[in-house]
């Protein structure tokens, strides 16, 4: 009774009109199977204050707890009854085991919805206090605190109570990873990733037969990557295949609960039930919006420096962090604070790409488990590039469906249905994308002369929603081993420039350039601003040598933050470069023409189409080269 009385006054302490003797009308949330006589008694106590009232509490006589029925298929859930109480009652406290059995105009007619919290650490010791029981240490408390009631209830009042029975028990009553998520070695892709994951599964088990200390474990891990490859998905297997519970959250989860001082206490209840689960994983999604100290606004700036602050104490705060594993997801690692990634935190860094032929292929198959026609689900995976594992899935899940609205199992034509509209691209858009690419190869050749380069475009891309999914065209650039070193500011100005040559090759043979080349982040313009800010802000190659940003950290709208000084700097490289693009074009427009006009005819170039190109249209230079010397007698 106490606990419960304790949870209720907690739950109702933000309501004011409650607080100080108003009509109130308040619906609590539960959240348990069953609301026994015990709820609804220690609601009455929070409600009447026979057990130290509020003040204003002590004089209410038309105060009223109602305990909301489940609804029946008999007996259906009707309002009117408590809308009548509402009437008669001054104050109504309506209990509910959860938000989907309250009627609508009841929620709509309540002041507000509130959730009863599970009980406190210092709520456990308080109820031992008052039975004359000796203090349990915090951990202790807390992972009683965490258990179902009855069990909680039966531990708090043991005369001697340690962790290591807690712990046994939070093990029997630990709720397992659902059935229907997979374990990690029957998910497809995932990479360097998954690579992780196999040796970290591994190590738990070395953990568990006692053959190695927690100490030598991964402390966190960052997971980044564009959206829709399966963070989340991947945190959710590893646990169950590690066999460890999974403790999820997220910044938008917890700031949800209100205030600033709510938001850190739900903070801390998270890792505080890590702690009581221990070994466990916890999951925080979207960690990006955590943000980064360097980069607050003034007037947030206290603000989100305590929740940065807060969140570190709680990754690895003085007590440590004991057997538990921080798995981080984001889309954006630029923007999360360095001081979360360093190590001993989120000490490594791992991407979720989006898959490639063979993984796009696997997860097709992962989805579907086709018998036949195997070959012809290989080419739709193919002409799938740019397509993210939850795209694949939806796709998976409108195939199967086409199945059975046909009484039959799926197959690779429903999978061909699923997919949406091709969009055949106009024979002038084709070849300025053409002409965009072989910029890219001219200019790569030229700087970098041994590099193997290939290319292609697409003449059919396909829409998904309102965005196309697939690029116009690629161009891979491999420069051999030996040749790969650390970056000079040379070999990084040659590949800003090799990166603005697209744009450079356009105005060069169309007259002007177009969009294709910036507008989105992952753009030419993008990524040659991120690297021309690096060198300027990250490497000390401008015309200063400050080190303002962490070269992880640069993007485009930090670059737009730097002083005008170096923001000057950066559209030097940036313009010098174009220049010198454009110079190189103008070189050798022959060969840009010639590659450009192969490429839209036959829509992909091989390495070795590109170097025959290259020196079939050098070798008649060299020839003239050759006459014009001999003829002056040289």
């Amino acid at each position: 009774m106490f606990i419960l009385h304790a949870a209720f006054r907690r739950a109702l302490r933000s309501q004011h009109r409650l607080r100080n003797g108003l009509p109130s009308f308040v619906i609590v949330i539960v959240d348990a199977e069953e609301i026994g006589d015990s709820h609804r008694k220690a609601a009455e106590l929070a409600l009447t204050g026979r057990v130290e009232p509020w003040p204003h509490l002590r004089r209410q006589s038309k105060a009223y707890v109602h305990v909301l029925d489940p609804p029946s298929k008999k007996k259906p859930k009707l309002a009117t009854a408590i809308l009548r109480e509402h009437g008669r009652h001054e104050s109504i406290l309506m209990l509910a085991r959860n938000r989907s059995e309250v009627p609508e105009e009841l929620t709509i007619l309540a002041d507000d919805v509130v959730d009863l919290e599970p009980p406190t650490a210092a709520h456990i010791n308080a109820v031992r206090c008052l039975l004359g029981r000796c203090r349990i240490d915090e951990s202790t408390a807390t992972a009683i605190a965490g258990l179902d009631f009855s069990v909680m209830v039966l531990l708090a009042c043991r005369p001697q109570v340690t962790l290591e029975v807690v712990r046994r028990l939070v093990a029997v009553h630990r709720a397992p990873i659902a059935d229907a998520v997979p374990r990690l070695e029957e998910l497809p892709g995932y990479g360097s990733a998954r690579e992780w994951a196999l040796a970290f599964i591994e190590d738990v088990r070395r953990f568990n037969r006692g053959q190695m200390d927690w100490m030598h474990m991964d402390r966190g891990v960052l997971l980044y990557g564009p959206p829709g490859t399966g963070k989340t998905l991947f945190a959710k297997a590893l646990a169950k295949s590690a066999g460890l519970p999974l403790i999820a959250a997220s910044v938008s989860q917890w700031q949800s609960y209100g205030h600033l001082g709510d938001l850190l206490g739900a903070m801390r209840r998270t890792f505080e039930t890590a702690q009581a689960q221990q070994p466990a994983i916890v999951f925080l999604d979207e960690l990006d919006a955590i943000g980064d100290r360097t980069q607050f606004a003034d007037h947030h700036a206290n603000y989100s420096r305590q929740v940065v602050n807060y969140l570190l104490e709680s990754i690895d705060g003085a007590g440590g962090r004991h057997q538990i594993v921080v798995i981080g997801a984001t889309n954006f690692p630029e923007v999360i604070d360095a001081a979360l990634l360093r190590s001993g935190r989120l000490e490594r860094h791992i991407p979720v790409s989006l898959p490639d032929e063979k993984e796009r292929f696997d997860i097709l198959q992962f989805h579907l488990k086709l018998t036949n026609d195997i070959e012809g689900l290989r080419d739709i995976a193919a002409d799938l590039e740019g397509w993210n594992g939850a795209d694949l899935e939806m796709i998976g899940r409108e195939a199967k469906r086409i199945g059975r609205r046909q009484s039959r199992s799926v197959q690779v034509a429903d999978v061909a249905s699923s997919l949406p509209p091709v969009q055949e691209l106009s024979e002038e858009s084709l070849r300025r994308i053409a002409i965009h690419e072989a910029g890219h190869v001219v200019v790569g050749h030229m700087l970098s002369p041994h590099a193997n380069i290939s290319v292609a475009i697409r003449r059919r891309v396909r829409w998904l929603g309102s965005q196309v999914r697939q690029r116009g065209g690629a161009v891979r650039y491999e420069l051999p081993t030996d040749e790969r070193s650390l970056d000079t500011r040379d070999q990084l100005e040659s590949l800003i420039c090799r990166i603005l040559a697209g744009a450079a090759a356009e105005e060069i043979l169309l007259g002007c350039r177009s969009s294709g080349f910036s507008g989105s982040k992952g753009s030419d313009l993008d990524e040659a601003t991120i690297l021309a800010t690096q060198m300027v802000a990250s490497y000390g190659m401008g015309r200063s040598l400050p080190f303002l940003i962490d070269f992880r950290q640069v993007t485009a709208e930090s670059a737009r933050r730097l002083p005008n000084g170096l923001r000057e700097d950066v559209s030097r490289i940036l313009d010098q470069q174009y220049s010198r693009a454009t110079a190189i074009l103008i070189e050798h427009s022959a060969l840009l023409d010639r590659i450009a006009t192969e490429l839209f005819e036959r829509e992909t170039l091989t390495v070795g189409d590109v170097t025959y190109l290259i020196e079939d249209s050098v070798a008649p230079t060299r020839q003239a080269d050759m006459l014009a010397l001999s003829a002056r007698g040289i």
